[in-house]
């Protein structure tokens, strides 16, 4: 939360929105830093993060995510 709030402080506009926007990137940022697994992916997902972004920041290729995603469903 500390993070967040010195992130809103430097952007520019609304509060609230500031707010929103820097608690959600840091909210990524943290999903990003635990290892892959079906969940985290699934959360990133869900938080708005691409299919690109992922793969670039695991070094996977979206096939792999696919199998990753498969392999939890059966």
């Amino acid at each position: 939360m500390k993070e967040a709030v010195s992130l809103a402080g430097k952007m520019e506009g609304d509060w609230t929105v500031r707010m929103k926007i820097a608690l959600n990137s840091v909210i990524i940022k943290h999903y990003l830093n635990l290892p892959l697994t079906n969940a985290n992916v699934n959360e990133l997902l869900r938080k708005g993060v691409s299919y690109r972004r992922i793969c670039k920041h695991y070094g996977i290729g979206r096939k792999d995510i696919e199998k990753l995603r498969q392999s939890s469903i059966v």
